[in-house]
């Protein structure tokens, strides 16, 4: 295996209007899909661990989720039922005080099964505060994380995929072993082991099952497509507030 696929969720069937909102059924067929062609399936652990014994499956996929919602217990049901994992990034602010999201004791219920990762504590645009707030961030999530499931998060996940050399270089300070950003392209092997960074494509409400099967098998058409849209989007969000870039990311689902 040289390239494979990180696939990003976030929730499924919470909010309709929602472009990154997937019907449950919709993503039982692709996680089906995914089993019945013979893929190996885990979370940022799984690959932190193949590491050590560099035992790499000819069909590999990597599978996250980002956020902290509580269809997220509705997904791990369904991996759980077919032997998949994956990684459950979480954002403490959100799961303290928002409807739809996980309290801390369903939190360790999912970690009880699968991976639970640190999408820090207030999901903020990491590149533009500064360095020690970057820190308080990384730190504090990963230790609330820590005292909840009791055991070692390996995982972070950059919110809204911003992300740059100082936001790495103090995660992997933190002792986060491998980071997720939001880059939409595939992964190649040598470059992941090397740099501890892995690339995922959010899945969107309005991708069919042959969109998702062109993502898996690395269609380059598709990913041309999801690069050009990166760029054009990516000008007028350097200048933008982190309120007006939630508001473009909202409206645009193209």
């Amino acid at each position: 295996m040289k390239k494979f696929v990180g696939l990003m969720y976030h929730s499924l069937g919470d909010y309709q209007g929602n472009t990154y909102n997937i019907d449950i059924n919709n993503f039982k067929d692709q996680i089906f899909w995914l089993k019945e062609e013979g893929y190996i399936v885990e979370g940022f652990r799984g690959f932190i661990n193949r590491k050590g014994t560099n035992k790499w499956p000819e069909r590999y996929a990597l599978l996250s989720f980002d956020d902290g919602y509580k269809s997220f217990l509705k997904a791990a049901d369904i991996l759980n039922g077919i032997g998949f994992t994956g990684t459950f990034f979480v954002t403490k602010d959100w799961c303290r005080n928002r409807r739809n999201f996980l309290s801390d004791l369903e939190i360790k219920e999912l970690g009880s099964t699968q991976e639970i990762g640190s999408h820090t504590l207030s999901h903020p645009n990491l590149t533009l505060i500064p360095q020690k707030s970057i820190h308080y961030e990384l730190f504090e999530s990963k230790k609330w994380i820590e005292d909840i499931i009791q055991r070692r998060t390996q995982s972070f996940s950059a919110p809204g995929g911003f992300i740059n050399s100082k936001v790495i270089n103090i995660a992997h300070e933190v002792g986060y072993k491998l980071i997720g950003n939001s880059k939409e392209w595939w992964n190649r092997l040598d470059y992941v082991l090397s740099s501890n960074v892995l690339n995922r494509v959010a899945i969107r409400r309005s991708y069919s099952l042959t969109t998702f099967k062109n993502i898996i098998n690395i269609n380059i058409n598709f990913f041309l497509k999801r690069r050009i849209r990166a760029y054009l989007l990516y000008f007028p969000k350097s200048i933008l507030s982190d309120k007006q870039i939630r508001k473009i990311n909202k409206l645009s689902s193209f």
